[in-house]
């Protein structure tokens, strides 16, 4: 009884952690690095705000981590790659095609397989070739973000 009264007040008092606490040490340098230059932090605002996903091609899994500028408070994703690839933003205060330097209408977003078979209103279907991930609004419009040569695409999905 003793130690379960213990337990009890112990978990009672537990801090939860913060986003960036809870990344790969690895990620998290990358981040901590990208922020002090960018400006940006994890924002925990959509539950998962990461995902994790072979984004480069490399088969080692990335991350890609919901963040918001400090100063523009502008939303946006980071890609940090497991190789020697520098991280990527899109959005906050990076603007990808339609969906703008602010991804704040963000509700929706998951992990596309390499290989799944992509379509377009507005392009012609893509067979992904690493990971990718859709974008979306409830109700509204969805993309696919991907990377290709070391660069975001943006390929509408539906408005």
């Amino acid at each position: 009884m003793t130690v379960a009264l213990v337990f009890a007040t112990g978990m009672a008092g537990a801090q939860a952690l913060p986003p960036q606490a809870q990344l790969p040490a690895w990620a998290a340098q990358q981040l901590d690095s990208l922020a002090k230059r960018e400006g940006i932090d994890v924002s925990a605002r959509i539950n998962p705000f990461v995902l994790r996903g072979d984004f480069d091609g490399d088969g080692k899994g990335d991350l890609a981590v919901l963040v918001k500028n400090k100063d523009s408070k502008k939303e946006g994703i980071v890609f940090l790659f497991r190789q020697k690839t520098a991280p990527l933003i899109v959005g906050a205060g990076h603007a990808l095609s339609n969906g703008g330097e602010d991804f704040a209408w963000l509700e929706i977003w998951q992990v596309e397989d390499k290989g799944s078979l992509q379509h377009s209103y507005h392009e012609k279907a893509l067979k992904l070739k690493t990971d990718g991930i859709v974008v979306a609004k409830e109700g509204s419009a969805s993309a696919l973000i991907y990377i290709k040569g070391g660069k975001a695409v943006w390929q509408q999905q539906g408005d």
